[in-house]
């Protein structure tokens, strides 16, 4: 017999249950700019960000195509330290909207007047970079670097990437023009609409001035700031620079503490003997002989202390150094398993054997996109031995390193294609 179901739970179908609804709801005003208008709303019980256009420019369709512009860059990122687009949709009041992740944090310029420790700073530092040599790595320059626009998250004080309504690829043809903030924009990207991401290794390094963030980044953000020629080409380059930096300090306050060791030890001894021949000289007084046994023993301690502390330090070092190996191990694993896995598509032979592009085969871009599951299924295989800073760390590097293949691949299929479209045009 045939059983009647109680079709009432098809009641999670609609638009709204138990209070949760499925159009944005509690719609807050965060900021309004000349173009833009930027909310908080909730759907489903979380909080989202809209980014629209304000009422009066809604209608004009330059900035329309601005705000498609910024959400179709937006979607060809996926990391960790970049604000997450979700999609481009209607939103009542608002009008047409790019819904992103709501951000729980602070701006860099509201974080930066707390006091911190110099290791978050640099981990910041450290965070940011990462984040840009990806986006980079993507063909993707932000344009308007600057502390508004950098989120501290509440959890875990991480990077967060927003703002990328200035941003632009060699990709997109369109809003081609000279933008940015007035502080910290490069002096050519005033004058220039070609998007060069050396333009945001000069906004990193104003920005990194005002992080104090120590003597040793004096030569680094010099350089960031210097005529584009002779800036840091790439962003790997600049951060490179930090962890060299970063490692001669730790280097120098080792042999501080060497140099301080031996002086002290040196010195000491040379105490020990003096006090011991003044109790020879002393003969067998009982109260001198305890005054110096005590000031021995005291003169022991001190000395069992510093070569305490140097041992500590030098444990320290080895295993920081132990782990810094370990991450650059599992790049460099992770890398040869993304070059195995692009080799053995097979794409470069096709490329070299192609007589006629009528021929390339339909699947091309699938075999360019193996790397990138290549890549996650290694990163998933070796998660559980690293921390979350060490897996964003290998993960940005495995981004950047497939990204860069990626880009020959594509750049050579747009090479052959032009030249098949010339000789079907000719044809014509």
């Amino acid at each position: 017999m045939q059983q009647d179901y109680d079709s009432s739970a098809s009641g999670y179908l609609m638009d709204s249950f138990e209070g949760i609804s499925r159009q944005f709801t509690d719609v807050e005003i965060l900021t309004t700019s000349e173009v833009n208008v930027v909310a908080k709303a909730k759907r489903y019980g979380r909080w989202w960000l809209l980014k629209g256009l304000r009422k009066e420019n809604a209608g004009e369709t330059a900035y329309q195509q601005r705000l498609r512009k910024e959400f179709e860059i937006l979607m060809q990122l996926q990391h960790p330290g970049v604000v997450t687009a979700m999609g481009l949709e209607a939103v009542e009041e608002l009008g047409m909207c790019i819904v992103m992740e709501y951000v729980d944090g602070v701006t860099l310029k509201d974080w930066l007047r707390n006091k911190t420790s110099s290791r978050k700073r640099r981990h910041v530092v450290m965070e940011l970079c990462e984040t840009v040599s990806y986006i980079h790595s993507k063909g993707i320059a932000h344009r308007d670097l600057k502390p508004e626009n950098i989120m501290i998250t509440q959890n875990g004080g991480n990077v967060k990437l927003i703002d990328f309504g200035l941003a632009d690829t060699d990709s997109h043809a369109i809003l081609k023009q000279p933008a940015g903030t007035q502080r910290y924009m490069s002096p050519e990207q005033a004058q220039t609409a070609v998007a060069d991401v050396r333009n945001d290794i000069y906004s990193l390094g104003v920005i990194f001035s005002q992080m104090d963030l120590g003597y040793g980044f004096h030569n680094i953000i010099k350089k960031c700031q210097k005529p584009i020629e002779k800036r840091y080409q790439n962003v790997e380059s600049l951060m490179n620079d930090i962890r060299r930096g970063s490692s001669l300090i730790k280097q120098t306050l080792i042999v501080i503490i060497v140099i301080l060791f031996t002086v002290f030890s040196i010195w000491a001894g040379g105490q020990m003997y003096e006090l011991r021949k003044i109790y020879l000289r002393a003969g067998n007084s009982k109260l001198q002989q305890e005054k110096m046994e005590t000031t021995i023993n005291e003169l022991n301690d001190s000395l069992r202390k510093v070569t305490s502390i140097h041992q500590k330090l030098k444990e320290e070092q080895t295993q920081k150094d132990a782990k810094r190996q370990r991450v650059e191990n599992a790049i460099t694993r992770g890398k040869a398993e993304i070059d195995r896995t692009m080799k053995n598509t097979g794409i470069m032979h096709h490329y070299d054997t192609l007589s006629n592009f009528i021929y390339f085969r339909s699947d091309i871009f699938n075999r360019i996109n193996e790397g990138a599951t290549a890549s996650k299924q290694y990163t998933d295989s070796i998660s559980k031995d690293f921390t979350e800073n060490e897996m964003a760390e290998i993960i940005n590097a495995l981004t950047v390193h497939l990204g860069k293949i990626q880009e020959q691949y594509i750049k050579r299929y747009n090479k052959i294609k032009e030249a098949y479209d010339k000789s079907v045009t000719k044809g014509h």
